[in-house]
């Protein structure tokens, strides 16, 4: 399994650098195989999706397509999978970023409920719950 770094990421999936982006993919292409796969962890995955919204201003449905070809890639491997997928239902429904509904998940999974917010359409939905001023 080889790391992969998220300017790798943005720059395969944006496709908008003339001497990047062909390298990159090359290397996910042809590197990468389902014997020697790329591994992404969720620091990597949530700076990628971030990354990708301010650069290009992709809508969550995209965005949330984009992370879903990842998870299904067979020559890629998400860092905690299975809470990847429960974050990226949630971003998919909700009006919280991604890297919101990865916390929360993360800390779900470690038994931390709710999570703190000050972010107020993040504390809309249940897994958060808004810090009030002066608390």
């Amino acid at each position: 399994m080889i790391g992969i770094d998220t300017n790798i990421l943005i720059r395969f999936v944006l496709d908008d650098d003339p001497v990047w982006s062909p390298a990159a993919a090359k290397f996910i292409n042809e590197t990468l195989s389902n014997d020697n796969p790329g591994y992404i962890n969720v620091v990597t995955l949530a700076e990628f999706v971030w990354s990708i919204k301010k650069q290009s201003n992709v809508d969550r449905e995209k965005l949330a397509f984009i992370v879903e070809s990842l998870l299904q890639s067979d020559k890629i491997v998400i860092g905690s999978a299975e809470i990847v997928e429960r974050a990226l239902r949630r971003f998919r429904t909700g009006n919280a970023g991604f890297a919101d509904y990865l916390i929360a998940e993360l800390n779900n999974a470690k038994g931390a409920q709710p999570t703190m917010t000050i972010d107020k359409r993040a504390a809309r939905n249940e897994t958060f719950l808004q810090l009030e001023p002066g608390a």
